[in-house]
């Protein structure tokens, strides 16, 4: 006889407030409240609804027992589309009917592989590449030719401040852009450890659909309350696979003055001592 088969995890659905936090986990809601961390079961909840000025809030409502109410909980969020579709992830998920003595029972106080293979670059990225070398190339020689010994050792030494800037600056752009496009249409869930590869750490989380997407952690990612095993993640909608992690205003901002500051000096370097030869050389 065919053993029957398991629920498919929920998305891993968070919603962070003044202090508070909610998230799905497994078949369970989670909630973290003044440093008391709750742990609701799917079959303990009546119903959810979301709550407060612009619905950004949430209730969790526990099934009550011998006529009486349940306890009922609720979180103080802030973003009204977040707390829309936690509410519609639990209506849709939970039972439809109260466990034998009610649901207040089975509410919990708890307490608070191999590293992935190297990234091959794509067509687009090895044009790319290859041109940079045919610049680099190409200006050293034309530089030899009708420049200065100077000029040519100005070229080929630039390419180390440039390379560093790059190095600084690239990945900053990129983070930033996708920093932009998740804070207009992003997801936030909650991704939990996975594991551990020296001081890499990465954690898995569940989309909407049910997918389940690996990310590596930020070393800047604050856990999820005192818990370092859980942190709160941003992911596209649009491509789930695509997430960042969660960070503190002030670090972004000290981040930010850091590659202005540091890695748009050394491109300014290496500016002066490469394409400018260039502009020498014409003008001479």
């Amino acid at each position: 006889m065919p053993g029957r088969a398991e629920p498919s995890p929920l998305p891993s659905i968070t919603l962070r407030g003044y202090g508070d936090s909610i998230w799905l986990e497994g078949r369970a809601v989670l909630l973290e409240q003044k440093g008391t961390r709750r742990r609701i079961p799917l079959a303990a909840i009546e119903g959810a609804k979301a709550v407060g000025g612009g619905q950004r809030s949430v209730e969790i409502s526990v099934w009550g027992s011998g006529g009486a109410p349940g306890p009922a909980f609720i979180v103080e969020g802030r973003d009204a589309a977040q707390a829309g579709r936690l509410v519609e992830v639990i209506n849709r998920a939970r039972p439809q009917s109260s466990p034998p003595g009610g649901g207040a029972g089975l509410v919990e106080v708890v307490s608070v592989h191999p590293a992935a293979g190297r990234k091959r670059m794509s067509p687009r990225e090895r044009v790319v590449a290859l041109a940079v070398l045919m610049v680099y190339v190409g200006g050293a020689a034309l530089l030899a030719l009708l420049g200065e010994p100077v000029q040519v050792m100005m070229w080929v030494a630039g390419v180390m401040p440039v390379f560093l800037g790059l190095i600084i600056v690239g990945p900053a752009v990129v983070n930033a852009r996708d920093r932009l496009v998740l804070r207009k249409r992003g997801v936030a869930v909650v991704a939990v450890f996975d594991r551990a590869h020296g001081k890499r750490r990465f954690f898995k989380y569940t989309d909407l659909d049910g997918g389940v997407h690996e990310i590596q952690a930020d070393y800047a990612a604050r856990g999820l309350g005192d818990d370092p095993n859980r942190i709160n993640v941003v992911y596209n909608p649009q491509r789930p696979e695509r997430a960042v992690c969660s960070l503190a205003v002030s670090t972004l901002v000290f981040r930010t003055l850091g590659v202005v500051l540091f890695g748009g000096l050394l491109l300014l370097v290496g500016l002066l001592m490469m394409p400018f030869q260039l502009v020498l050389l014409a003008y001479s």
